[in-house]
C-alpha cells in the first residue's frame, strides 16, 4: 500500500472520530454497561504501600530511575492524549467497514460508567502523585494532582482495548499491546507509581469482563457492525 493511499483513510478516519457528538450524560441511576456493585475493586487490588514505608520507597526509586533514563521517543509516546483515536491506527482501514459514531458512543459510554466508578475508589485510597511527594520528579504529559491508585489511565487503556478487540477480534493482540505501553507509559512520564499501572491493568480487565457481557454492549456491537 502507498503511503497516500494509507494516510487519506487515516485521516478520514480521525475526522469520523472527531467528528463524533460527544456522549450524552447518562442518568446516574442507569447504568447499561457497569451496574453498581458488578465489580469488587476494592477487593480485587487492595491498598497502595503507605507513604514513607519500605514499598513506597521502592516504588519511587523506580519513576525516578525511569525519569533519569526516559528517551524522547518515549517523551513523545507518554504525552499524546488517551481516548478513542489514540487506536485509529491500528483500526484504520477496518473502521470504514462499521458504524463509527456508535462505535465511538458505544465506547466513551462504557468508559464514562468505568470512570465514575474508579474514581470513587481513588478517593478512598487518596495516594499524592511521585511529583507531588517529590520535588526531584518533572512530569511529562498529562499531570494532573490528583489520587494516584490506582491509575486511570491504565485502566482505561485496558478496557479502550478490550472492547475495540470486540468488534475488531482480528486486531486484539496489538490493541492489547498498546494498552499495555499506554499504562507502563505513565511511571515513565512521572505521573504514577509502578503499582498504580498493575493495579489499574487488573481492573481494567475486571471492567471489560463485566462490559462485554452486558446486553446493552452486545446489542450495541451488532448495531456497531451493520454500516
Amino acid at each position: 500500500m502507498s503511503r497516500r493511499r494509507f494516510f487519506a483513510p487515516f485521516a478520514l478516519v480521525l475526522l469520523v472520530l472527531a467528528l463524533s457528538p460527544p456522549a450524552e450524560a447518562l442518568d446516574p441511576g442507569k447504568r447499561l454497561y457497569v451496574p453498581a456493585g458488578s465489580v469488587d475493586a476494592a477487593g480485587l487490588i487492595g491498598p497502595p504501600p503507605k507513604l514513607g514505608s519500605p514499598a513506597f520507597h521502592e516504588q519511587m526509586a523506580i519513576v525516578l530511575w525511569l525519569q533519569k533514563t526516559r528517551t524522547p521517543a518515549q517523551t513523545a509516546f507518554v504525552e499524546k492524549t488517551l481516548d478513542t483515536k489514540r487506536f485509529a491506527p491500528l483500526i484504520s482501514e477496518e473502521l470504514f467497514d462499521v458504524d463509527g459514531i456508535e462505535l465511538k458512543k458505544t465506547i466513551d459510554d462504557a468508559i464514562s460508567e468505568v470512570r465514575d466508578d474508579y474514581d470513587a475508589l481513588k478517593a478512598v485510597y487518596d495516594l499524592p502523585r511521585p511529583f507531588q511527594v517529590n520535588d526531584a520528579i518533572k512530569p511529562v504529559g498529562e499531570a494532573r494532582p490528583v489520587a494516584s491508585y490506582p491509575s486511570g489511565h491504565a485502566i482505561r487503556a485496558i478496557v479502550y482495548a478490550r472492547l475495540l478487540a470486540e468488534v475488531f477480534p482480528g486486531k486484539k493482540d496489538a490493541l492489547m499491546d498498546l494498552a499495555i505501553r499506554i499504562g507502563y507509559g505513565r511511571v515513565i512520564a512521572g505521573v504514577h507509581y509502578p503499582d498504580d499501572i498493575v493495579s489499574g491493568q487488573k481492573l481494567g480487565q475486571a471492567y471489560a469482563d463485566v462490559i462485554v457481557e452486558q446486553p446493552a454492549f452486545k446489542d450495541a456491537v451488532k448495531r456497531i457492525g451493520k454500516n
